[in-house]
């Protein structure tokens, strides 16, 4: 390892949670001509690894060099490529799906109970969380943003008094660019443009409702493009999922939503909701699940919902 790698591993370890940055601070930064050398920097790294699964009393497994002819993980069956844009450039992000999961996968704005190990290419290892963590997808690289809605979450086995436990959770490994972790910028431990790894274990996802305006953050994403953070319907600066007024006419918008409430017994039929009905909350008590939603009003039929048409309050 050189000096330069050492001196900047010996620094504070590096929290998973990354800073809001810009992906082009260098003048003339060629986003696009980078993207391509990571993908065939990890496309030659997946050709000459393997994966080893995980030993009795291991959270993951590890990867290795082939050195005996070993299948790489580029031909493993469980190797996928999610092809991702961002800020209009194109990036691959592959991702080892050893296990899907058996319960729901986050969206872009949802939190994760997780628990990670971060290395660079060369192994060198620079974060690990063993201990299942809460994160919010919206506070993290965009490569966890991302890469994460491919995995399912488990089934809380825990019992009371001993320490948190699931079954079924999914896991695996995010191979990411660095334009989807910490781009030409770099961060304590990382330098530019480096490509990085993190094997990954879903433990439960938790839907999020940043604002509190009955309306899931994921609902807030208008363009559908996984990035809530460009989905500013006032123009006021706040994105709207952050935004307790979203077409800033004085009138909060959850006052401007019909929110409606149901309460049924455990294995009876769900409510089918009206086409312009969303869920934001669920309860369980005992048997009892009570179903909170809000139906997305527009009153004077102009195809603008009431909380974004700021003629209507």
């Amino acid at each position: 390892m050189n000096l330069k790698r050492l001196a900047l591993l010996c620094m504070l370890l590096m929290a998973i949670v990354a800073c809001k940055k810009d992906d082009d601070t260098t003048d003339n930064f060629d986003a696009a001509a980078q993207a391509i050398e990571d993908d065939e920097i990890l496309i030659n790294y997946l050709k000459s690894h393997y994966y080893i699964e995980p030993q009795p009393g291991e959270v993951f497994g590890v990867i290795d060099t082939i050195m005996n002819n070993e299948s790489s993980l580029f031909d493993d069956e469980n190797m996928k490529v999610q092809n991702v844009t961002e800020n209009d450039i194109n990036y691959k992000l592959y991702y080892l799906l050893n296990d899907v999961g058996v319960g729901e996968s986050p969206t872009e704005t949802d939190s994760v109970l997780v628990n990670y190990s971060g290395f660079m290419l060369d192994s060198v290892k620079f974060d690990e969380r063993l201990s299942y963590t809460w994160l919010s997808l919206t506070n993290v690289i965009r490569g966890w943003s991302r890469g994460f809605v491919n995995f399912k979450s488990g089934e809380n086995t825990t019992v009371s008094g001993e320490p948190i436990s699931f079954s079924g959770t999914g896991g695996g490994i995010l191979f990411l660019p660095s334009g989807l972790a910490y781009g030409n910028v770099g961060t304590a431990g990382i330098f530019p443009n480096e490509s990085i790894l993190f094997h990954i274990r879903l433990g439960l996802v938790e839907r999020a409702d940043h604002d509190a305006d009955a309306l899931l953050s994921s609902y807030e994403d208008l363009d559908n493009d996984g990035n809530p953070n460009n989905d500013d319907s006032d123009e006021d600066g706040a994105p709207d999922y952050l935004d307790q007024d979203d077409d800033n006419d004085g009138v909060a918008t959850r006052d401007e939503l019909e929110l409606k409430t149901y309460s049924i017994l455990e294995g009876e039929t769900e409510p089918i909701l009206a086409t312009n009905e969303r869920e934001y909350d669920r309860v369980k008590n005992g048997d009892t699940i009570t179903i909170y939603t809000a139906v997305i009003l527009d009153s004077n039929n102009d195809g603008t919902p009431d909380y974004l048409d700021a003629e209507v309050n």
